[in-house]
């Protein structure tokens, strides 16, 4: 879900709350959060022409099973978009990170926090999924699901709707 929030919205911290105001007192400090969604263009230009299915997916595959390093979360889902061909698989999951596209590319050169922490690491594939961050999450599905540097028309095309919705009574994705 954190990396959801910072996927579609800004998060904030705006205080903190002491556990005295809470009876009985918890044993931990609360804190109040601001979230401020995005609006349709800034996720437009954040998402870069991945598309939102395929980044749940690929966020959901990921975290499915806790302890797993990325490349053995997502080794099932690449055989089946390889159509189990081990040499494209294994292709997939060793390839260095993708080159920014050019519309990240300008964020980050424009200070954009969020554009700043998207660069995958060359090592990507050993790392645990709460050790990537929310951008990187995109750069991953553009690695399995492509186009690596999206067009215009790619970036204006509409995001769908409630792609991250619960599924009910167990439906794939």
């Amino acid at each position: 879900m954190s990396v959801v929030f910072q996927l579609y919205a800004d998060v904030r911290s705006h205080f903190k709350i002491p556990p005295t105001v809470f009876y009985p007192a918890p044993k931990v400090d609360s804190i109040l959060i601001g979230v401020h969604f995005k609006g349709p263009n800034q996720l437009r230009q954040r998402l870069a022409g991945v598309q939102p299915a395929h980044l749940r997916r690929i966020v959901t595959t990921s975290f499915q099973q806790r302890r797993k390093t990325v490349r053995n979360s997502l080794k099932k889902l690449a055989n089946e978009l390889c159509d189990g061909d081990a040499e494209r698989v294994k292709a997939m999951l060793d390839s260095p990170p993708l080159p920014l596209p050019t519309i990240v590319q300008q964020a980050k050169d424009d200070g954009d926090e969020f554009a700043k922490k998207q660069q995958l690491p060359d090592d990507w594939a050993t790392k645990r999924p709460e050790e990537l961050t929310p951008g990187q999450f995109i750069e991953l599905t553009r690695i399995f699901f492509g186009p690596a540097d999206p067009t215009q028309e790619e970036v204006s095309a509409p995001l769908g709707v409630k792609v991250w919705r619960k599924m009910k009574h167990g439906k794939g994705l």
